[in-house]
């Protein structure tokens, strides 16, 4: 029964693991570019969005909806 659901879950932890390696190395490349004594500033997109570039509340996001559509498949296909 779970077979196949085993590339959809092979495919969402690809995109976790992508998404939250570039997230990460976006941020470090921007504490390599700092000067020593001042910070960078935040840029405007994350200063209008919050969460808009944390990697975590990303892979939240990506996993609640993979979760969503299992539950909504399951649901269509036994019902209630």
């Amino acid at each position: 029964m779970m077979g196949m659901w085993v590339i959809p879950a092979l495919i969402t932890g690809i995109l976790l693991v992508a998404v939250s390696y570039y997230m990460s190395y976006g941020v470090m490349k921007n504490v390599r570019k700092r000067a020593a004594a001042t910070d960078t500033p935040i840029s405007k997109v994350v200063r209008d969005h919050p969460i808009a570039m944390n990697p975590i509340i990303i892979m939240y996001v990506i996993f609640g909806l993979f979760t969503g559509i299992m539950i909504f498949y399951y649901w269509s296909v036994y019902g209630y």
